[in-house]
Order: C-alpha cells, then sequence, then structure tokens
C-alpha cells in the first residue's frame, strides 16, 4: 500500500508542475500550436459549425489540460510499476489529446443526424407553405418558426444572412457547406435550377421528400438483411 505522504508528495509535484506549465505556456505557444495544429483546427471547425464559437487559443488549451489530466491520471493509476507505468502515461496522455476533437466529431455526427432525420419533415413543411401562397423566404420562416433544432437553426442563419444583404441562392449554397449532407445538397442543388429556370418548387419538394423517404427505407431493408447475414455467419 502506498503511504500517504508519498500521495501528498505526487499531488504537490503535480501542482507545482501546472503552475510552471501555465507560466511557460506564452512561450511555448506557437510551438504547441505547429504540433497539434490538425486536431485545433478540426475542433474549431466543428465548433464554428455548431455555433459554439471555440476560438484556436481556447480549443488548444482544453486539449492540452486533457491531455495533461489524462496523463495524470494514467500516472497516479500505475504508480510503481516502472516502465508499465510510463507505457500507461503515454497511452492515457495521447487519449486525453484525442478526446476533445472526438467529442466534437461525435457531437457533430449526432447534430447532423438529427439535421438528416427532420429533413424530410422540413420539405412537406416548405411544400405546404408554398402550396399555401406563401414565397421561399416566408416559407422558411414557417420552417424556422415550426421545427425544431438543429435545422430550425441551421435554416435561421439562412435568413439572417439573406437579411444583411447576402441572396437567398448564396446563403443557401453557404448552408449546403455548412452541413455536410448529400439528401440537403440534393435540396438545395434542386432549388437552385428551378429558381433560375422557373418550376414548381413545392411538388419538386414533395418528390425529393418521397425519394429520401424510400431510399432510407431501402438502406434500412439492407442493413437489416446484412445483419442477419453476418449472424448467421457468425454462428455457422
Amino acid at each position: 500500500m502506498i503511504h500517504p505522504s508519498i500521495w501528498i508528495s505526487l499531488l504537490i509535484l503535480g501542482a507545482i508542475i501546472s503552475v510552471i506549465a501555465y507560466q511557460a505556456y506564452p512561450i511555448f505557444e506557437q510551438k504547441l500550436l505547429d504540433q497539434g495544429k490538425g486536431q485545433v483546427a478540426i475542433f474549431v471547425d466543428l465548433s464554428k459549425r455548431m455555433f459554439m464559437e471555440v476560438s484556436v487559443k481556447r480549443a488548444l488549451i482544453l486539449i492540452l489540460v486533457s491531455s495533461f489530466t489524462f496523463a495524470s491520471l494514467g500516472f497516479y493509476m500505475t504508480y510503481g510499476l516502472g516502465l508499465v507505468n510510463g507505457l500507461f502515461t503515454l497511452f492515457f496522455g495521447l487519449f486525453g489529446f484525442l478526446l476533445p476533437t472526438i467529442t466534437m466529431k461525435f457531437l457533430w455526427t449526432r447534430r447532423l443526424s438529427a439535421f438528416n432525420e427532420q429533413l424530410i419533415d422540413a420539405l412537406n413543411l416548405l411544400s405546404n407553405s408554398l402550396k399555401s401562397g406563401l414565397n421561399l423566404s416566408q416559407a422558411i420562416q414557417v420552417l424556422v418558426r415550426e421545427m425544431p433544432n438543429p435545422i430550425s437553426q441551421e435554416f435561421g442563419v439562412v435568413l439572417s444572412q439573406e437579411k444583411v444583404g447576402l441572396t437567398m441562392d448564396d446563403a443557401l449554397e453557404k448552408l449546403s457547406e455548412r452541413v455536410s449532407s448529400e439528401d440537403l445538397s440534393v435540396v438545395i442543388q434542386s432549388i437552385l435550377i428551378l429558381r433560375e429556370t422557373g418550376g414548381n418548387l413545392s411538388e419538386t419538394f414533395d418528390v425529393i421528400a418521397n425519394t429520401i423517404r424510400e431510399r432510407r427505407r431501402v438502406d434500412g431493408k439492407i442493413q437489416s438483411m446484412t445483419a442477419q447475414g453476418k449472424l448467421q455467419g457468425l454462428i455457422l
């Protein structure tokens, strides 16, 4: 059993290292940015896509704190195991370094999945609004008012950009760039083409909604059959 005095010494050492690291951070900030710019860039980009607006400096500090925390955890958990202790400390530190970006990717994937699930209802709402005599901007206003996040938030940005002088076409293209959804890309391209050549948007929305619905039904059936085949192969 580890003597309490050793734990106290380790905690004091950890506190000293933390203070030194905090004081030395401005000196090594650029070098740290160069080393971790890949993770930082992904973290910052996804945070902006989800309207969190985390700065580069804050993202870097969060990643470093996470790495140091998990490295310390690995060190304390395996104290006294020699080489194994060092390996665990390195492994936990690397895990902590990657964890913030992994978490942000998970949150983005969940947000994108929720957006895609809401898209069919949004298309039906837009179609009904257009059939009632509203124009596209007014139909999007109805969508923003009636639908939950994240789809209402994303289309709310489209309206905000239109109000500050951006054209509806440009605002929709920016939405397509911000939300990497194949279904949304099809919808926006259809809108842009029909606004240029003329056509019935409400009927197009109905057709796209039905197409997406049928495609998802087929995809679900394929996934179910694939899972069943894998299970049968595993049993055999």
